[in-house]
């Protein structure tokens, strides 16, 4: 799978961004409110618990994607 690394306005670090999913495009385009809202250029980051995305380069038309999407943080042994 592809990936870039880019800043993540949530983490507050550089992360790596993989593309949207199938189902992430629809989210995007249910939250944008248009059912062909144009989804091939965003990608979400991979950091675990966290939600958003961005068209690639252009972090204005982005957001985060809904809590189902969350992918837990693995548990730590102590």
């Amino acid at each position: 799978m592809r990936t870039f690394r880019l800043d993540c306005p949530t983490c507050g670090t550089m992360e790596d961004f993989r593309p949207v999913n199938d189902e992430e495009k629809t989210a995007i385009r249910e939250e944008k409110g248009d059912p062909r809202h144009y989804v091939d250029w965003y990608w979400r980051c991979t950091a675990k618990g966290c939600l958003s995305y961005y068209r690639h380069l252009k972090k204005s038309d982005g957001g985060l994607l809904p809590e189902r999407f969350r992918e837990e943080e693995a548990a730590v042994d102590k």
